[in-house]
Protein backbone atom coordinates (compact mmCIF):
# COMPACT_ATOMS: atom_id res chain seq x y z
CA UNK A 1 0.00 0.00 0.00
CA UNK A 2 1.03 3.99 -0.81
CA UNK A 3 1.81 6.41 1.61
CA UNK A 4 -0.73 8.02 -0.12
CA UNK A 5 -3.67 4.86 0.32
CA UNK A 6 -2.29 5.31 4.08
CA UNK A 7 -3.37 8.81 3.95
CA UNK A 8 -6.72 8.25 2.47
CA UNK A 9 -7.61 5.88 5.06
CA UNK A 10 -6.55 7.85 7.90
CA UNK A 11 -8.74 10.92 6.54
CA UNK A 12 -11.23 8.49 6.17
CA UNK A 13 -10.89 6.89 9.77
CA UNK A 14 -9.93 3.64 8.66
CA UNK A 15 -5.87 3.87 10.17
CA UNK A 16 -5.60 3.52 13.43
CA UNK A 17 -3.60 6.45 15.42
CA UNK A 18 0.41 6.51 15.05
CA UNK A 19 0.59 4.51 12.20
CA UNK A 20 1.41 7.57 10.52
CA UNK A 21 5.06 9.82 10.30
CA UNK A 22 4.18 12.00 13.21
CA UNK A 23 4.36 15.16 11.16
CA UNK A 24 2.37 13.99 8.42
CA UNK A 25 -0.29 12.34 10.78
CA UNK A 26 -0.22 16.40 12.42
CA UNK A 27 -0.81 18.00 8.69
CA UNK A 28 -3.71 15.45 8.21
CA UNK A 29 -5.15 16.60 11.59
CA UNK A 30 -5.02 20.70 10.10
CA UNK A 31 -6.90 19.39 7.28
CA UNK A 32 -9.39 17.71 9.21
CA UNK A 33 -9.92 20.32 11.44
CA UNK A 34 -10.35 23.29 8.21
CA UNK A 35 -12.55 20.43 6.67
CA UNK A 36 -15.01 20.68 9.42
CA UNK A 37 -15.27 24.30 9.97
CA UNK A 38 -18.11 25.73 8.34
CA UNK A 39 -16.61 28.37 7.42
CA UNK A 40 -14.40 26.80 4.86
CA UNK A 41 -17.64 26.07 3.15
CA UNK A 42 -19.30 29.40 3.22
CA UNK A 43 -19.77 31.38 -0.40
CA UNK A 44 -18.68 34.86 -0.58
CA UNK A 45 -20.88 37.42 -1.65
CA UNK A 46 -21.57 37.59 -5.19
CA UNK A 47 -20.35 41.36 -5.26
CA UNK A 48 -16.93 40.53 -3.18
CA UNK A 49 -15.06 40.92 -6.04
CA UNK A 50 -16.25 43.91 -7.34
CA UNK A 51 -16.36 45.26 -4.00
CA UNK A 52 -12.41 44.08 -3.37
CA UNK A 53 -10.94 45.58 -6.75
CA UNK A 54 -12.90 49.40 -5.66
CA UNK A 55 -11.31 49.22 -2.53
CA UNK A 56 -7.98 48.39 -3.99
CA UNK A 57 -8.33 51.13 -6.48
CA UNK A 58 -9.34 53.36 -3.38
CA UNK A 59 -6.18 52.44 -1.56
CA UNK A 60 -3.93 52.69 -4.79
CA UNK A 61 -4.82 56.43 -5.30
CA UNK A 62 -4.74 57.49 -1.96
CA UNK A 63 -1.30 55.73 -0.82
CA UNK A 64 0.74 56.25 -3.74
CA UNK A 65 3.98 55.66 -2.05
CA UNK A 66 2.93 52.01 -1.36
CA UNK A 67 2.09 52.20 -4.95
CA UNK A 68 5.96 53.07 -5.49
CA UNK A 69 7.27 50.22 -3.24
CA UNK A 70 5.30 47.35 -4.93
CA UNK A 71 6.50 48.46 -8.18
CA UNK A 72 10.13 48.37 -7.04
CA UNK A 73 9.03 44.89 -5.47
CA UNK A 74 7.97 43.48 -8.92
CA UNK A 75 11.44 45.09 -10.72
CA UNK A 76 13.36 42.71 -7.71
CA UNK A 77 11.16 39.79 -8.83
CA UNK A 78 11.82 40.39 -12.71
CA UNK A 79 16.15 40.73 -11.79
CA UNK A 80 15.74 37.45 -10.27
CA UNK A 81 13.45 34.96 -12.17
CA UNK A 82 15.20 31.60 -9.86
CA UNK A 83 14.04 33.35 -6.76
CA UNK A 84 10.30 34.24 -8.12
CA UNK A 85 9.52 30.73 -9.24
CA UNK A 86 11.06 29.63 -5.91
CA UNK A 87 8.31 31.55 -4.00
CA UNK A 88 5.63 30.52 -6.56
CA UNK A 89 6.55 26.84 -6.00
CA UNK A 90 5.62 27.12 -2.24
CA UNK A 91 2.26 25.17 -1.20
CA UNK A 92 -0.44 27.65 0.32
CA UNK A 93 -1.78 25.89 2.91
CA UNK A 94 -5.67 25.91 3.24
CA UNK A 95 -5.63 27.57 6.54
CA UNK A 96 -2.97 30.85 5.16
CA UNK A 97 -5.97 30.74 2.10
CA UNK A 98 -9.14 31.28 4.33
CA UNK A 99 -7.47 33.53 6.73
CA UNK A 100 -6.22 35.58 3.09
CA UNK A 101 -10.35 35.41 1.95
CA UNK A 102 -11.20 36.57 5.23
CA UNK A 103 -8.57 39.19 5.25
CA UNK A 104 -9.99 40.51 2.01
CA UNK A 105 -13.79 40.90 3.16
CA UNK A 106 -13.22 42.81 6.00
CA UNK A 107 -10.92 44.91 3.77
CA UNK A 108 -13.39 45.34 1.77
CA UNK A 109 -15.92 46.18 4.49
CA UNK A 110 -13.62 49.31 5.58
CA UNK A 111 -13.16 50.32 2.43
CA UNK A 112 -17.28 50.36 1.68
CA UNK A 113 -17.72 51.79 4.99
CA UNK A 114 -14.97 54.20 4.26
CA UNK A 115 -16.42 55.44 0.96
CA UNK A 116 -19.73 55.79 2.41
CA UNK A 117 -18.39 57.87 5.17
CA UNK A 118 -16.87 60.09 2.80
CA UNK A 119 -19.85 60.67 0.41
CA UNK A 120 -21.83 61.78 3.48
CA UNK A 121 -19.32 63.89 4.62
CA UNK A 122 -19.65 65.27 1.07
CA UNK A 123 -23.48 65.56 1.14
CA UNK A 124 -22.98 67.31 4.99
CA UNK A 125 -20.38 70.05 3.64
CA UNK A 126 -22.61 70.54 0.30
CA UNK A 127 -25.57 71.75 1.89
CA UNK A 128 -24.30 73.32 4.82
CA UNK A 129 -22.33 75.71 1.97
CA UNK A 130 -25.62 75.71 -0.14
CA UNK A 131 -27.55 77.23 3.05
CA UNK A 132 -25.02 78.91 4.89
CA UNK A 133 -23.38 80.90 2.13
CA UNK A 134 -26.38 81.74 -0.31
CA UNK A 135 -26.97 85.53 -0.25
CA UNK A 136 -29.74 87.58 0.43
CA UNK A 137 -31.48 88.93 -2.42
CA UNK A 138 -32.50 92.38 -0.43
CA UNK A 139 -32.41 93.58 2.90
CA UNK A 140 -34.77 95.85 4.54
CA UNK A 141 -34.20 98.16 7.75
CA UNK A 142 -36.41 97.84 10.67
CA UNK A 143 -36.79 100.35 13.19
CA UNK A 144 -39.47 100.30 16.40
CA UNK A 145 -42.84 102.56 15.84
CA UNK A 146 -44.02 104.84 18.53
CA UNK A 147 -45.33 101.97 20.07
CA UNK A 148 -41.89 100.30 20.60
CA UNK A 149 -39.10 103.58 20.58
CA UNK A 150 -35.46 102.02 20.66
CA UNK A 151 -35.79 98.70 18.65
CA UNK A 152 -34.38 98.09 15.31
CA UNK A 153 -33.32 95.07 12.69
CA UNK A 154 -33.42 93.96 9.53
CA UNK A 155 -35.13 91.67 7.16
CA UNK A 156 -32.88 89.47 4.73
CA UNK A 157 -35.06 88.51 1.87
CA UNK A 158 -34.22 85.33 -0.54
CA UNK A 159 -35.97 84.87 -3.87
CA UNK A 160 -36.28 80.73 -4.09
CA UNK A 161 -38.59 78.29 -5.80
CA UNK A 162 -40.82 77.98 -2.65
CA UNK A 163 -41.20 82.06 -2.56
CA UNK A 164 -39.61 84.59 -0.40
CA UNK A 165 -37.52 83.22 2.30
CA UNK A 166 -37.08 86.24 4.96
CA UNK A 167 -35.01 86.34 7.68
CA UNK A 168 -35.83 88.81 10.40
CA UNK A 169 -33.55 89.71 13.63
CA UNK A 170 -34.86 92.60 15.49
CA UNK A 171 -33.42 93.77 18.79
CA UNK A 172 -35.19 95.33 21.60
CA UNK A 173 -38.42 93.70 21.26
CA UNK A 174 -40.18 92.12 24.22
CA UNK A 175 -41.12 88.32 24.36
CA UNK A 176 -45.02 87.44 24.03
CA UNK A 177 -46.10 84.21 25.00
CA UNK A 178 -49.53 82.45 25.43
CA UNK A 179 -52.49 84.09 23.36
CA UNK A 180 -50.21 86.69 22.82
CA UNK A 181 -47.42 86.88 19.75
CA UNK A 182 -46.19 89.03 17.17
CA UNK A 183 -47.01 88.78 13.14
CA UNK A 184 -45.60 89.80 10.53
CA UNK A 185 -46.94 91.63 7.22
CA UNK A 186 -46.18 92.28 3.80
CA UNK A 187 -47.55 95.71 2.52
CA UNK A 188 -48.28 96.85 -0.74
CA UNK A 189 -46.64 100.41 -2.09
CA UNK A 190 -50.14 102.14 -1.49
CA UNK A 191 -50.74 99.81 1.52
CA UNK A 192 -54.12 98.51 0.32
CA UNK A 193 -53.03 95.07 0.33
CA UNK A 194 -51.24 93.29 3.33
CA UNK A 195 -50.33 89.84 2.98
CA UNK A 196 -49.73 87.77 6.25
CA UNK A 197 -46.03 86.05 6.32
CA UNK A 198 -45.91 84.15 9.91
CA UNK A 199 -46.25 84.48 13.48
CA UNK A 200 -43.52 84.10 16.43
CA UNK A 201 -42.89 84.88 20.33
CA UNK A 202 -39.31 87.01 19.59
CA UNK A 203 -37.52 88.33 16.65
CA UNK A 204 -34.23 87.06 17.81
CA UNK A 205 -34.08 85.07 14.49
CA UNK A 206 -37.20 84.30 12.58
CA UNK A 207 -37.81 82.38 8.99
CA UNK A 208 -40.92 83.64 7.48
CA UNK A 209 -42.47 83.28 4.06
CA UNK A 210 -44.04 85.18 1.60
CA UNK A 211 -45.45 83.84 -2.07
CA UNK A 212 -45.94 87.25 -3.55
CA UNK A 213 -43.73 89.55 -5.28
CA UNK A 214 -41.00 91.55 -3.25
CA UNK A 215 -41.91 94.37 -6.17
CA UNK A 216 -45.21 94.68 -5.42
CA UNK A 217 -45.04 94.42 -1.76
CA UNK A 218 -41.83 96.27 -0.71
CA UNK A 219 -42.82 97.24 3.07
CA UNK A 220 -42.95 94.58 6.03
CA UNK A 221 -44.58 95.60 9.38
CA UNK A 222 -45.09 93.82 12.67
CA UNK A 223 -47.57 93.89 14.83
CA UNK A 224 -48.97 93.01 18.43
CA UNK A 225 -51.27 90.06 18.17
CA UNK A 226 -53.62 88.22 20.66
CA UNK A 227 -55.59 84.99 20.35
CA UNK A 228 -59.00 87.42 20.80
CA UNK A 229 -59.05 88.08 17.43
CA UNK A 230 -57.93 91.71 15.30
CA UNK A 231 -59.15 94.82 16.52
CA UNK A 232 -59.73 96.14 13.17
CA UNK A 233 -61.17 93.00 11.06
CA UNK A 234 -60.87 95.13 7.62
CA UNK A 235 -57.16 95.23 7.75
CA UNK A 236 -56.87 91.37 9.22
CA UNK A 237 -54.60 93.14 12.08
CA UNK A 238 -54.72 94.58 15.17
CA UNK A 239 -53.31 98.00 13.72
CA UNK A 240 -50.90 97.99 16.56
CA UNK A 241 -47.32 97.91 14.64
CA UNK A 242 -44.37 98.07 16.51
CA UNK A 243 -41.53 97.54 14.00
CA UNK A 244 -41.54 98.40 10.02
CA UNK A 245 -39.24 98.70 7.22
CA UNK A 246 -39.65 99.46 3.46
CA UNK A 247 -37.28 98.34 0.93
CA UNK A 248 -35.29 100.76 -0.32
CA UNK A 249 -34.89 101.99 -3.92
Amino acid sequence: MSQDDDRIEYLMGETPIGSLDPLDQADLDALLADLGDETTWVDPPEDLGDRVVAAVQAAARAATGSAATGSAAAGSAALDPAAGAERSEQPVPITAARSHRRRLGRLASAALGAAAAALVAVAVVRIGHDSGTQRADATIQLAGTDLLPGSAGSAAITSTASGLRIEVRVLGLPRRDGDEFYEAWLKSTDSSKLIPIGTFHEADHVILWAGVALADFPILTITREAAAGPKDPAQGSSGEVVISGKLSP
